[in-house]
């Protein structure tokens, strides 16, 4: 369980016994039945699509994929939001600051490129009518699966884009006012397709990878960033 999947159900993790062959929906019937407060993520409501989704072994699976023994099932509320994969890629999950300036060595230094776009995403103040002002975010990651889907995504922006060079680090744990929690760079031989696929890559990370927020307050109260209220 991550994030808030895990405060609904009071615990981290679970072992369940369901009958051989058993497909993803129906042992999530199971969990929500011992855990009611995860029905509605779960299955949903009537008329509508759950809100959470799950993945088997590190993959998003469908309900009607059919359990093995042994299977690791996450359960992956909606997400807010190291390692290398090539030469030209890079990914990473660290728990400090994002260093830029490494950033942007690392998608520079080619004759070929024309263009380099950077992102960062900023924790930044905002005051609540009831707790006060905001002192940081919190972030937590399934982190192995978070790492595959983001080079999934990075895979996929050069199937759109011809990128020369690329970078996506997120930061995990507590983020202060004014610090980066995300910084995306992408190198490209011309500005416009640089532009389209670093704003395709946030867009998409945000949607996708399995990261997610908590708002810490002055008055220590905690809360879990509902993505749909974003932009």
């Amino acid at each position: 369980m991550f994030g808030p999947a895990r405060d609904l159900a009071g615990v981290e993790s679970l072992g369940i016994e369901i009958p051989s062959e058993a497909t993803l929906g129906e042992a999530m019937r199971e969990v929500s039945h011992n855990h009611p407060d995860l029905a509605v993520g779960l299955l949903g409501r009537e008329g509508s699509k759950p809100t959470f989704r799950c993945a088997v072994n590190q993959a998003f699976a469908d309900p009607k994929h059919r359990l093995a023994e042994g299977d690791v099932v996450a359960v992956i509320p909606p997400v807010s939001g190291g390692s290398d994969i090539s030469p030209e890629d890079y990914v990473a999950l660290v728990e400090r600051r994002v260093d830029r300036a490494q950033i942007l060595d690392h998608v520079g230094g080619s004759d070929s490129i024309g263009a380099s776009v950077l992102f960062e995403g900023i924790t930044r103040a905002e005051l609540h009518p009831t707790h006060g002002q905001l002192v940081s975010l919190c972030y937590e990651a399934y982190e192995p699966m978070a790492i595959t889907e983001i080079q999934r995504l990075l895979s996929g922006a050069r199937e759109q884009w011809p990128i020369e060079r690329s970078a996506v680090v997120h930061r995990i744990g507590e983020v202060p006012l004014g610090e980066a929690s995300v910084v995306i760079a992408v190198a490209c031989g011309h500005r416009a397709e640089a532009f389209d696929a670093c704003r395709w890559l946030i867009d998409q990370l945000k949607e996708d990878v399995p990261i997610w927020k908590k708002e810490r307050w002055a008055d220590q109260a905690e809360s879990w960033v509902d993505p749909s209220r974003e932009c």
